[in-house]
């Protein structure tokens, strides 16, 4: 076989495809009766001599042949040989094996400086010529890969890039800061950049931007300073009376603001028909909201309570948010009562945010929601029961319909 077909028998084993070093494509197998001419069968049976068939091999999803091409007993000792390995996220302590202790703030900085002052006598020793910047930014790197918390992998992400570029722009190539020094200037480093350091640079830069700007996102979530914001009145009380009880913090109900439409209903808005499909979630802060089915006033919504909420659970758990099921009630805000409209699609975007908490948000406040109407409807029933039951002692004077029936017919047989 050539270099050639040993090279794309390599690429096509690596792709999953079958490889003719003639160049001819291989027959299907007879057996195979699925997807097209190369599309690996889901379950491949291995028989015996005798015919008889052995547990099938599985096949990745994909149809990349991977793990399952090994028998069960190679996968099962496989298993149980990395199975011991696994410690759990990367901790301080793996660095120093030997000891058997939990790590303490003090002890975590004397293995920082211990690992730091080691590699850099180790480098004198060995490349004096090196640069300095570039391996800073190294041990940066490896800390920031030993980190489980994201926005400390970020910050690390930032030093690094910055000390990669100081090294790469202050330091003299082949010959570093401990063998010549560092020019501090600016101008002469900028002039004097070497070719090979200028895309470096470069998207040494791009990084610093794209992880700063997370560090930025993250710092806007703390309530340190999202609680020094000023809202309006009736922003301030709608946060109060209703997003605070439902476990949405300041910081969070500042994005969802802004995405906010504050409207009054002049000769009565209908803000959702039943029947039709819902696309918004409502809030009333004052006035009156009927809530009406079949046509009927069933009860009537006091301020500061979620509208929608249902419709909304069901759009946020569809596919790509594009189910509205429709309202089970009709929903009339009275004329002069004020309520604040989002869109579902803006909770659905929210949710999807990889570095943000707004989907166990958006989740907590509708299952709040949705449990304390079932413990009103519930409450509502027993006062109804309660009533009803009032009535029928009332009515039939203390007796059991049971005992006022028999009287009756009894009454009756006497009389004939």
């Amino acid at each position: 076989m050539s270099a050639t077909a040993v090279v794309l028998s390599c690429l096509c084993g690596a792709a999953g495809l079958p490889f003719s070093p003639t160049g001819r494509l291989p027959a299907r197998s007879a057996g195979v009766r699925h997807g097209g001419p190369w599309a690996a069968p889901p379950l491949l049976q291995r028989r015996s001599q005798r015919g008889r068939a052995r547990p099938p091999l599985l096949v990745a999803e994909d149809g990349q042949w991977g793990l399952a091409m090994l028998s069960l007993r190679t996968r099962r000792a496989l298993y149980q040989a990395l199975e011991p390995l696994d410690k759990g996220d990367f901790r301080w302590e793996f660095l120093v094996p030997w000891n058997n202790k939990t790590l303490t703030t003090l002890d975590k900085f004397v293995v920082c400086s211990t690992f730091i002052g080691l590699s850099f006598t180790l480098q004198t020793v060995y490349d004096p010529g090196a640069s300095v910047g570039v391996h800073l930014s190294y041990i940066a790197q490896f800390f920031s890969y030993a980190m489980g918390d994201p926005i400390g992998f970020r910050l690390l992400a930032v030093l690094t890039a910055v000390l990669e570029i100081g090294g790469n722009l202050f330091e003299t190539k082949e010959a570093g800061f401990i063998v010549s020094g560092m020019n501090l200037s600016p101008l002469e480093a900028f002039a004097n950049v070497n070719v090979e350091d200028v895309f470096p640079i470069f998207y040494d830069q791009l990084f610093i931007v794209i992880n700063g700007y997370y560090i930025l996102r993250w710092l806007l979530t703390k309530e340190a300073l999202a609680s020094a914001l000023e809202w309006q009145e009736n922003e301030e009380a709608l946060y109060t009376n209703c997003f605070a009880p439902l476990g949405f913090r300041r910081a969070q109900f500042s994005r969802l603001l802004k995405l906010s439409t504050f409207a009054c209903s002049a000769e009565g808005d209908v803000l959702t028909v039943q029947g039709e499909p819902l696309y918004d979630l409502f809030v009333p802060i004052n006035g009156s909201v009927e809530v009406r089915v079949g046509g009927a006033v069933a009860s009537t919504l006091p301020p500061y309570q979620l509208v929608g909420e249902a419709s909304l659970l069901e759009n946020l758990q569809s596919p790509r948010g594009e189910t509205h099921p429709p309202a089970r009630a009709t929903v009339v805000a009275a004329p002069g009562s004020c309520y604040v409209r989002w869109p579902q699609r803006a909770f659905y975007e929210l949710q999807q945010e990889e570095d943000s908490d707004f989907g166990y948000a958006i989740q907590l406040m509708i299952a709040r929601t949705l449990s304390e109407k079932l413990s009103a409807a519930r409450l509502s029933q027993r006062e109804s029961e309660q009533k009803l039951n009032t009535r029928l002692a009332a009515t039939f004077r203390g007796a059991s319909p049971r005992a006022l029936a028999a009287s009756r017919l009894a009454g009756g047989e006497a009389a004939a």
